[in-house]
């Protein structure tokens, strides 16, 4: 891959990275840095030379970010944190914390649904390519999720 390849690829696919990584660790700032780094670095390393199409660029950076951010939630020394005590400092979006932790929150499969189908606008079918999963499974993972979100937020967030 060609320095030019790689901002090129940084340049497009930033803002959706970035986004991921944020939704993924509940709004924590410093490790969205760190796993957006993370993420292209990874890129590099796999995608050398390789030319493929944009929008398989773009899942496998999406499917990516989800991996890294969760790897770094599965480490020791994060397991005992809460999420509301990560620093959610979101200007204008503050409002938006609730609905934050309560996608963080989901299982996994559910998660990774509801952000690919809501946040980046795939399809089912394409979510199902995406996470090597059947189309049904994807619907029956967003219904799911759907149900969670909605019982979490008429608890108050579980507060």
């Amino acid at each position: 891959m060609t320095k030019e390849q790689m901002i090129s690829a940084y340049d497009r696919h930033f803002e959706t990275v970035w986004r991921v990584c944020f939704t993924e660790l509940g709004g924590n700032r410093e490790d969205t840095e760190d796993c957006v780094s993370e993420t292209f670095l990874r890129y590099c390393k796999s995608f050398n030379g390789q030319a493929d199409n944009d929008a398989h660029i773009k899942g496998w950076l999406i499917v990516t970010a989800q991996n890294v951010c969760r790897s770094l939630l599965r480490r020791a020394y994060r397991k005992d944190k809460r999420l509301e005590e990560s620093p959610a400092v979101i200007s204008e979006e503050d409002e938006c914390k609730e609905l934050f932790e309560a996608i963080a929150m989901l299982p996994e499969n559910e998660r990774s649904a509801i952000d690919l189908y809501y946040f980046f606008g795939y399809s089912g079918e394409e979510i199902a390519g995406l996470l090597d999963a059947k189309r049904a499974t994807v619907y029956s993972w967003l219904d799911r999720g759907r149900k969670h979100l909605e019982e979490f937020l008429k608890q108050g967030g579980g507060r």
